[in-house]
This record gives C-alpha cells, structure tokens and sequence, in this order.
C-alpha cells in the first residue's frame, strides 16, 4: 500500500512539472512573437502612412484573392520648371502601393477605402517602364501590376530629325497578351480615315498579332493582311476596338488595312467604305545574344512609326507599333 502511495505521488510530481514546463515554453513563444512585432514595425511613409520594405525583384505573380493593382488616369504636365507625371489607379483598398521604375523604387502611397490610388512623379532621363507593387499586409509578398506604363523620350538625333513629333515623349500602357494603350504619341496622334483609326499592333516573339484602333461609328472592323480578309471585330464600349490575329501572319514588310462595316441603321453613317491603312514591319524576335531576357528594351526608330520592343520576365517577349498620322496609305 505504501508503495502504490508513493508510486502515486511521484506521478502528481511528474505532472506539475511538466505543466510548469509547457506553460515556461508557452510564455517564451508569445514574448519572442511580441519582440519580433516591434523589430518589423514599419517606417513612415513620404505620405504620412506607413512605408514598407519591398524587394522588387521578389514580386513574382497574383496572390490567390489579391487583385494586382491598375492604371486608369495617366498624365503629363509641367510644374514650374520640371516636367511631371501624374499616374491614379485602383487597388485593394489600405493596401500600400510602391512604385517601380525599371525595377528601382521611387514613391508609395496608400489605396484609399474607395480602392483609388495616385501619385505624381518627377520625369526621369531616358526610358522609363513604370510598375506598380501592391503589399496587402505584413509578412505577404507583394503583388506586380499586370500593366506597365512606359515613358520614352524622343530621342536627340540627327537620323531621325525628319519625323513631326508634337510632344515631347511616348506614353503607353501594355501587358503581356493584351493590346497596348496609348496615353501619349511624339507624332499628335494615329493613322485616321474619318470615324476610323488604325492605333497599335503589338505582337509577341511566338508570332500573335493583336491590331487595335478605335471608331466613332458603331459597327465591326474587318481586317485585311496584303489585301487578303483575314477576319473582323466588334467595335466595343469607348469605342475601342482590337483583333488577335493569332500566329497567321508572315515576318517581313506587310500592308495591313482596316475596314469600318457601320452598323445598319446608324445615323450619320457614312456611305462610302471607310478604311485606313498602315505599312507593318514584322521583325523576328530579339535573339539571346541581343538581350538578357529579365526585361530588355530597345526601340527602332523611323520617321513615320517607332517599334517598342522588350523582353518579359518570367521569358518570352512582346513588341508595340505605333505609327504617324502621315503613315495612313
């Protein structure tokens, strides 16, 4: 009996030791959670929010139920003696916006509870490709904007001075597999034919075509490749519309022709066909000798239309056409 006593207590003993044990490991693990919450309390921002730490580089993709940030308004004025660029978009509302340029970070500012964002930005010399970050919270990977706005200065050159430029840069909002938009053409404005304008096409290294351009009149756009019909598109809200081509089309010098078709009963139509023509310089893609494949960009420059062309992180790669009033044939 004695024994069985004994045998009994040393057991309680055991217990009261092990619970003190655990609660000794439980209050360790919540002070070194608290201790680490005062080391990663972030800075203030420029903005008077909170400024975060965000590798650039580490930004690879969406999160699941996190929608990557976008670019609605984008502008360009002269603020004294400096010229600016005011860029505003949408985004998960209190997330923080860090913005890129070429991978370098230069502003952040907040989402509001309206989702609205905005910043205004010094020009910078030569090229810029603008990326938006989005950082919903501590201790989760930012996420990279889907779009990215380029700016690119017109050139200082004596080769091209026979083009008509009547602004002072190109400005262009493009995501991979998307037709681009532009914000701002050097030469004033787009081929045009009365309700009907031929603006971009981009086309990527795999040989896809996207063809875009916008028409007062409402109806479907057919396009033409050498003369050749080789399909047509809705004409959609704004105004805008685009056509994928998909891989179709041959490398080299081609004609390629838009064709407005009104749609019946529109008032105003006009009666005669319209349409407006452009000559388009299919180049191979860029090889890995003459770019690095982690964003390259180059531009070809020529009197009547500038061909933007840059490699895509993650691979692949993407060109954008634009082209002179003057180019319309």
């Amino acid at each position: 009996m004695q024994s069985v006593l004994e045998t009994s207590s040393k057991t309680s003993a055991s217990k009261k030791i092990r619970r003190r044990y655990i609660w000794i490991v439980v209050a360790a693990m919540v002070l070194a959670v608290i201790l680490y919450g005062f080391i990663q309390m972030p800075e203030r921002g420029e903005d008077g929010g909170t400024s975060v730490t965000i590798d650039p580089a580490a930004a690879t993709g969406t999160m699941i139920g996190v929608k990557p940030a976008s670019f609605q308004q984008i502008s360009e004025f002269r603020d004294g003696g400096s010229q600016r660029l005011r860029l505003s978009g949408q985004g998960e509302a209190g997330a923080v916006i860090v913005l890129t340029n070429r991978g370098e970070r230069l502003r952040q500012t907040r989402v509001n509870d309206l989702g609205q964002w905005g910043v205004t930005l010094n020009i910078e010399d030569g090229p810029m490709a603008l990326e938006a970050q989005l950082y919903s919270g501590e201790n989760t990977p930012s996420v990279r904007s889907e779009e990215t706005v380029f700016r690119l200065p017109v050139p200082e050159s004596d080769d091209i001075a026979t083009a008509n430029y009547t602004t002072s840069a190109l400005i262009m909002v493009t995501a991979p597999g998307g037709p681009s938009r532009v914000i701002q053409s050097p030469f004033g404005g787009a081929p045009t034919s009365g309700p009907l304008s031929l603006s971009v096409i981009d086309y990527d290294f795999t040989g896809g075509v996207i063809i875009s351009g916008t028409s007062s009149v409402p109806g479907r756009v057919r396009i033409y490749a050498q003369n050749a019909a080789i399909g047509e598109t809705g004409i959609g809200v704004g105004g805008r519309w685009n056509y994928i081509a998909g891989s179709m089309l041959p490398r080299g010098q081609l004609e390629i022709r838009a064709e407005l078709i009104p749609a019946a009963g529109t008032l105003n139509a006009p009666t005669e066909p319209i349409s407006v023509s452009v000559p388009f310089n299919f180049l191979r893609p860029l090889s890995e000798n003459e770019t690095d494949g982690s964003g390259a960009l180059s531009v070809n420059f020529e009197p009547l239309q500038w061909q933007v062309r840059r490699t895509l992180i993650g691979g692949g790669g993407q060109s954008t056409v634009i082209f002179s009033p003057d180019a319309a044939e």
